[in-house]
């Protein structure tokens, strides 16, 4: 008798098996919802850090027209840093030493300078169209794209013996910087504003009158 239960009980065993088996296959997964194309990449993960330090040559620079004094050829060794404020935006400062690797005009004594001229950039940079940039699979991320910014630029020549000449601007400039490889950038900028003409330090002599400024850099960096 106990076995003949048995026997009966299997089938009401399997069918309510097989029940609880269709309605754990019937419950329908969470949709996840489709990433939409406008939706703008996220850069904060890719970021690496919150400064980038540069250390290269500004090829901009390497001969450059200087009055009396004609083209001299020079070796424009360049330092820079770069804040990133966010994704999009970072506070820079560079500065460029022209050093000498040639004699000039011997009757102004020039060629007594080893670093005839420099130079000192400090601004702010808007890294534009990056999520655009990434949906495109082209070159973005922290510290790389193309840019605007505003930088407040000073020229400094040491000429005619002691006297010193420093040509200050406000610029609006527009350049690009990339990476090659893991530990090397390339950037490139140009730029134009409005300051003063000359300011003859050593003499003190007041500041000339407003004139449009200029600026050229192409550099290649060590950059981490």
């Amino acid at each position: 008798m106990r076995l003949l239960r048995f026997l009966l009980l299997i089938p009401g065993l399997l069918l309510a098996a097989g029940a609880t088996a269709s309605f754990g296959q019937t419950i329908p997964a969470s949709p996840v919802p489709p990433a939409s194309p406008d939706a703008p990449t996220s850069l904060a993960a890719e970021a690496p850090g919150k400064w980038l330090l540069k250390v290269g040559l500004n090829a901009g620079r390497a001969f450059r027209y200087s009055g009396y004094q004609g083209v001299a050829v020079r070796l424009p060794v360049s330092v820079g840093a770069e804040y990133a404020l966010s994704s999009r935006f970072t506070l820079y400062g560079q500065l460029d030493s022209d050093f000498r690797l040639g004699r000039q005009n011997t009757y102004y004594g020039d060629q007594n300078f080893a670093i005839p001229a420099g130079a000192l950039g400090v601004g702010v940079r808007y890294y534009y169209n990056q999520a655009g940039r990434a949906r495109h699979n082209r070159a973005h991320g922290p510290f790389v794209g193309n840019y605007l910014a505003v930088e407040a630029h000073t020229e400094v020549r040491q000429r005619y013996r002691l006297r010193d000449e420093i040509a200050p601007g406000l610029n609006l400039v527009w350049g690009l910087q990339r990476r090659l490889g893991r530990n090397f950038l390339f950037d490139f900028n140009a730029g134009v504003g409005a300051g003063p003409n000359r300011s003859n330090v050593s003499f003190g002599s007041s500041p000339g009158p407003v004139t449009i400024t200029t600026q050229f850099n192409l550099g290649i960096c060590f950059g981490h």
